[in-house]
């Protein structure tokens, strides 16, 4: 069953992925029950569960978009943003994820807030020294 999430605050973390301002929908098998039970119990997220419903990857802007990149390219992606020059403050929004800029032309957005997610998963199950610095904050965001 798809799961559409849609974040009141942009970039929200809940069940160990951070959560946009728009609508997103994620394949059967996304997320655990316990996750699902907290992803429904969280005011700030807006969770459909679409019951005997299967992705329509047409409505996706991207034509060749289906669901979760493979794991190889996602692996690359998320190499790619780690070596990513974490003073240069061309390649950074303020908000610390990677501009698009930084990216060839062939990766979508959507496979950059996939690679984005799966790089903050990264840095949430090990230090995060690697984690671009907060300058307004002094320390890392």
């Amino acid at each position: 069953m798809p799961i559409i999430i849609k974040s009141s605050v942009n970039g929200f973390r809940r069940a160990g992925m951070a959560h946009p301002s728009e609508l997103v929908t994620h394949p059967d098998g996304t997320f655990t029950k316990a996750q699902l039970k907290q992803l429904e119990n969280e005011p700030r997220l807006s969770v459909k569960i679409i019951e005997g419903a299967a992705i329509d990857d047409s409505s996706n802007s991207n034509s060749n978009s289906k669901g979760p990149m493979d794991e190889e390219r996602l692996r690359e992606l998320v190499a790619h943003i780690a070596s990513l020059d974490k003073d240069d403050a061309s390649l950074w929004k303020q908000d610390n994820s990677p501009k698009a800029t930084a990216f060839s032309k062939d990766v979508t957005a959507e496979e950059r807030t996939q690679a984005w997610e799966a790089y903050l998963a990264t840095l949430d199950n090990s230090s995060s020294e690697d984690a671009p610095k907060d300058e307004n904050s002094g320390g890392e965001k």
